[in-house]
Formats: C-alpha cells, structure tokens, sequence
C-alpha cells in the first residue's frame, strides 16, 4: 500500500513539475529570404509585367507569407496567366494569392485551367477557364488531388466516344458540378458515378435511357460513397426471384430508399 501510494505522488509531483516548465515556441521552417530573392529576381527580370521597383519588393514581401515553396508557385501561376493573355496586374494578384496555398492546391489550379482554356481540350474563353480552375482549387475545400481525378475521369467519360461522346465544352461543366460533390467526402465520385451510369443502362440493371441514368446516377451520389454501391445491390434484390420480385419501377424505387443518407441520432 505504501508503495502504491509512493508511486501515486511521484506521479503527481512530475505531473506539476511538468505543467510549470515554459512551453516551447513552435516554428514553422520556412526559406523566407530565399523567396523574397527568387521573387523579386523574377518580378526584375520579366519586361512585360512592367513593375517598378518599390512595387516589386512589396510584391516579393507579401510571396514570402507563404512560406517555403511560394516563388515558385507565385511564378508558375504568374507566368501561366501572362502567357494566356491575362493583364500584368491580374496575373501577378493571381500569383500572389497561389503563393500562400499548397503545391497540390496550385497545380491543381494550373491543369484544370490549362485543359479549360487549350483548343484541343475545352477550348473556352479565358475568363471562363479561370472561373472553372477556381472552383476545383482555391474554392474547393475537399481533397484537391482528388479532386483533378475525378474532374479529368468525367471529362473523359462525357466525351469518350465509347461513353457519352458530349461536345467537349458542355462536358467541362458536367465534370465541375459532379467533381464539386465530392468536397463533403473522401475517396472520390468519379468510379461510383460512373459505375452506376452504367448499371442503370444495363440489362441487369433498369436499363434506362441515358438521360434518366444520368439523373440518377448523379443523385446517388448525395449519399456519398456508399449511395451507388447501396442503390446496386438492393436493385439486384429488389428484382430477383429469390428477393423481393418487384417490378422495374418498384424494384427503382425501394434501392433509392435504401440508397438514401441516413442520418444518426445521438442521445
């Protein structure tokens, strides 16, 4: 017993000991000047931007808030918006907001904008390019690799000749508004959606039309990931002989309940 009790108080001196001692500082690495030289080298060396000097120290101040790696995201974006036919004042504000985001988050924005506004991609107008670039990066709070997966996946999905062979443009914006779905949720929509088109246009499955499928297909997914996997295997027994020998619209009906988000009370 009086060893327990030994033991109990050591604890508790140590833990005292412990809570009095100063707590350490924690700081970030981060390669400040290295990003303030790289940037304000560039800025000095592009002609076309037209930035006097002052300007481009306040410029290259502001890069380095984002810490190791901000240069070369600040230049990338900045020089990416030049070479489409942004103004200097737009491509360097775009840059400087790029530089406090993550690498993923940067060159996430960069091929989406890329394969927006390339003629043999979607071929769409500068600003609409960017509005599409944005939405999948800086204003997407989801996984933004995954996020580029799913977009670039759709987008061959709704052009692919052995798929929806859509036009190009209109599939830009079907793969925005079903990659955005997947910001509440990890793992990605792009198979799920896909994987439940194709079951809906199947013989063992409804076989509807594309249009329908599609429809449904996309509302499956407010379920998350589980909402086609649940749709398919309750449509499978719904319909068998050995389940629930529903017709097609009965069979439909029941796997979208099943399908639906369930939501769990906490007491």
């Amino acid at each position: 017993m009086k060893q327990y009790i030994f033991y109990l108080t050591l604890l508790l001196v140590t833990s005292i000991i412990h809570a009095s001692e100063p707590k350490k500082s924690l700081y970030l690495r981060c390669t400040t000047s290295r990003e303030f030289i790289t940037t304000l080298e560039f800025l000095r060396n592009q002609d076309q931007l037209q930035i006097h000097e002052q300007q481009a120290q306040q410029i290259a101040t502001k890069v380095t808030d984002g810490c190791t790696g901000a240069a070369q995201r600040f230049i990338s974006v900045a020089m990416a918006m030049i070479q489409s036919g942004f103004t200097s004042p737009d491509a360097v504000k775009l840059g400087v907001e790029f530089s406090a985001k993550s690498d993923v988050e940067t060159n996430t924005f960069l091929t989406i904008f890329k394969k927006a506004f390339l003629a043999e991609y979607l071929d769409l107008d500068i600003r609409s390019a960017l509005k599409m670039a944005r939405a999948l990066s800086m204003e997407f709070t989801g996984n933004a690799s995954e996020v580029f997966d799913d977009f670039d996946k759709l987008l061959e999905f709704c052009a692919g000749a052995k798929s929806l062979d859509l036009p190009r443009p209109e599939c830009g914006t079907f793969a925005v508004r079903l990659a955005r779905q997947g910001e509440t949720w990890s793992g990605g929509i792009a198979k799920p959606f896909i994987e439940a088109f194709e079951f809906l246009r199947s013989e063992s499955g409804p076989e509807l039309i594309t249009s329908d499928a599609l429809k449904l297909a996309e509302s499956l997914l407010a379920a998350g990931p589980d909402g086609p996997i649940n749709f398919i295997q309750a449509y499978k027994y719904a319909a068998s002989r050995k389940g629930l020998k529903m017709d097609r619209k009965s069979a439909i009906a029941f796997a979208r309940q099943m399908a639906m988000p369930k939501t769990l009370n906490v007491n």
